[in-house]
């Protein structure tokens, strides 16, 4: 199967995904739960495609390219060899994994106001994942001359450092607090809450390293909370959150 039939494949399988969530008939409950299943099950995934463009997308690079220094965003550049891994897998597909997983939270947890919002910060990071596999920088840090000063890598950087750099600090927090209020959910509150200042430690002992050790571990950390709460959408998201405290 050739690598375009593959992402074709994988993206159907998401579309179907947001179709379940999108529907609002749901006489037995059975269609629901099946949603929220899939939902869940593409958060998962999102760590597994994530980890694969970042790491085997490093690995097509030349020598000179540094897991420590250099950043993830440089391979998928345009002068990037097999960028299509970082940009199709690590960014494209991921990030609409990502999006589904906000989808079945956002069903979960309403009609919960912060829950939405949470929800909603979620899938703003998801959907400016699909735009980083679009945005592409014009060269990699290790590139002679490289400047990077193309309206697609100006907007690379808008996104990648303030849309999705914000929602993703932005959704753990605000769910803390929506998980905190809904009893079905409370004991993922902490770990949800604990994950910001985690992205800041991680990110500040990493950089000791190099900076593109720091932008890793910080990126982990956020994939690891959204794995977590994928597994708690599996466990508890047929469980209704109208109750409260």
């Amino acid at each position: 199967m050739t690598d375009s039939a593959t992402t074709n494949t994988s993206g159907s399988r998401v579309r179907r995904s947001i179709r379940l969530l999108s529907n609002d008939e749901n006489p037995s409950g059975r269609s629901s739960s099946r949603a929220l299943r899939a939902a869940g099950l593409c958060g998962l995934a999102a760590i597994v495609t994530f980890n694969i463009g970042w790491i085997a997308g490093g690995l097509a690079q030349p020598s000179a390219y540094s897991f420590a220094n250099d950043t993830i965003s440089d391979v998928g550049a345009v002068t990037a060899d097999s960028s299509w891994i970082h940009n199709r897998i690590g960014s494209n597909l991921t990030g609409l994994l990502v999006v589904v997983l906000a989808l079945g939270l956002w069903r979960a947890l309403s009609p919960d106001v912060l829950g939405r919002l949470g929800a909603g910060a979620l899938l703003v990071a998801g959907a400016g994942f699909v735009l980083d596999g679009f945005f592409q920088l014009d060269c990699r840090g290790i590139d002679t001359g490289c400047t990077n000063d193309s309206w697609h890598s100006n907007a690379h950087k808008l996104n990648s450092g303030i849309i999705i750099g914000v929602a993703a600090f932005a959704a753990p927090l605000i769910l803390a607090f929506a998980f905190r209020r809904i009893p079905a959910w409370r004991d993922s509150w902490l770990p949800s809450l604990f994950t910001v200042p985690a992205i800041f430690l991680a990110s500040l002992v990493f950089s000791a390293v190099g900076n593109g050790a720091g932008q890793r571990a910080a990126d982990v950390v956020v994939f690891l909370w959204i794995a977590f709460v994928s597994v708690r959408l599996l466990q508890k998201g047929d469980r209704p959150a109208a109750s409260r405290r």
